[in-house]
């Protein structure tokens, strides 16, 4: 049996290997997201983007009484606010949907807002 590799398959093992670390990180990232620490939300498209935000798990799990405002990812340069209520993470909680409309974007000509819809 010939133990010794040659330069060719030495490449395509190691060449392999680059392939499967990005992929394995991929699939990983496409689990279920039981025990995260949030929920990740889309917005609706306006003005040809949309915007994410993430809610914290143990405030969907444990509302808190005053509510929270959250600010959205940054997108054509700029960003929203949204407000949720103790009742709306009560509502998401219990396996309902609430849908919040942003704060709006004041740039000149392109006033706009999104909306967001919160769901387990």
């Amino acid at each position: 049996m010939n133990t010794t590799m040659n330069r060719r398959e030495a490449i395509l093992r190691v060449g392999g290997i680059l392939l499967v670390i990005p992929a394995a990180r991929i699939l990983m990232a496409c689990g279920s997201d039981s025990g995260s620490s949030s929920f990740h939300f889309t917005s609706s498209s306006d003005l040809n983007h949309t915007h994410t935000v993430d809610l914290a798990s143990a405030d969907v799990s444990t509302p808190p009484a005053a509510g929270s405002t959250e600010t959205t990812s940054n997108d054509d340069s700029h960003t929203h606010t949204v407000t949720l209520t103790e009742a709306d993470f009560q509502t998401i909680s219990s396996g309902g949907s609430v849908t919040i409309t942003t704060s709006e974007d004041e740039t000149p000509g392109f006033v706009h807002t999104h909306n967001f819809v919160f769901h387990k």
